[in-house]
């Protein structure tokens, strides 16, 4: 009985309490609600009091404060001050330089009249040939102090106009180098041509390094005019492999490497010496051994060029001017 009663209690009890049901926390704080949306409406320095569909009464271009338009504008004037207008002008100087340099080239450019006028058939030409690293360069510049010789170096010649800023040629001629190729005859005979011209005053001319394959001779004696000999410098692969590895070290030349020379020594074996075959079959040869001290080497070089001067009637040392 007792138990019957406290569960009527109970039931009574649960009756009579209200149900409490979990509500948003949206609507129990409606004053946070309604903060955050003045918030929203408050004016600052980019919507200007704008709601978020923008359906304000203030509207500005691009809904930027003036002050910040104002700001960037300066901002933008600073920076085209500072930095545009330096370069600007750095840039238009650094034109009128290469504009400068391409007229002092264009200045000193033979016209094709004055080619034609140079009696380019009144000079002494003798190529000097001989592997990469026989002393060709070295023995040429005695020859040039004891025979009166204008020294012209191919190699030499291509090297500057490779490294010349305003160019054309310059970046193919860098690849050949490299490679150990020979760089079309067109370039190398318009270089050797103008260096001849150059000295207008001279009779004799040591080219050397030229020509390195049999359409070069050709061409050369076909534009500029023939060599009267060809002075050739014979020398073992291996002192010339030699050679080159020591000079490799201080030159600073591209093509002095062990990749390099062997391109090198491949194109002088399978060009070059066909040139001097062909040159010996008109007696137009001198050959010096390489073997020995370079003294005995110049000796022997010395020796035979002067005989070759009294041959053609020639004084072998003539009066400088």
């Amino acid at each position: 009985m007792f138990s019957a009663t406290r569960n009527t209690l109970l039931r009574s009890l649960q009756a009579r309490a209200p149900l409490r049901t979990p509500t948003k926390r949206m609507f129990t704080q409606p004053s946070r609600i309604l903060r955050a949306s003045e918030h929203q409406n408050k004016p600052n320095q980019f919507n200007m009091g704008q709601n978020p569909q923008g359906r304000g009464k203030s509207r500005l271009i691009f809904g930027f404060h003036p002050f910040a338009i104002i700001a960037s504008l300066s901002l933008l004037g600073s920076g085209y001050m500072m930095i545009i207008k330096p370069y600007l002008e750095w840039n238009e100087k650094q034109k009128q330089e290469r504009d400068e340099k391409q007229a002092k080239i264009d200045g000193a450019a033979y016209s094709e009249e004055e080619i034609k006028q140079f009696p380019f058939d009144k000079k002494t030409i003798v190529f000097v040939l001989g592997g990469p690293g026989s002393g060709k360069g070295t023995n040429s510049e005695k020859l040039v102090d004891d025979f009166g010789f204008v020294h012209l170096s191919a190699g030499d010649l291509l090297r500057a106009e490779q490294k010349r800023p305003v160019s054309q040629y310059g970046d193919l001629i860098a690849y050949y180098i490299k490679e150990g190729l020979i760089v079309p005859h067109e370039i190398t005979i318009g270089l050797l041509r103008n260096a001849m011209m150059d000295h207008p005053e001279n009779d004799r001319f040591l080219i050397d390094g030229f020509p390195r394959n049999l359409v070069q001779a050709k061409a050369f004696e076909d534009t500029v005019c023939k060599a009267k000999k060809v002075l050739y410098f014979e020398c073992p692969e291996s002192v010339l492999l030699e050679r080159l590895l020591n000079r490799g070290k201080t030159s600073g030349r591209s093509d002095d490497n062990i990749e390099s020379i062997k391109k090198r020594f491949k194109t002088y074996f399978n060009d070059s010496m066909p040139v001097i075959t062909e040159y010996a079959k008109d007696g137009k040869v001198i050959t010096v051994s390489c073997k020995g001290t370079m003294d005995g080497v110049y000796k022997n070089t010395y020796d035979q060029v002067e005989q070759f001067f009294k041959s053609i009637g020639q004084d072998a040392r003539p009066k400088r001017q």
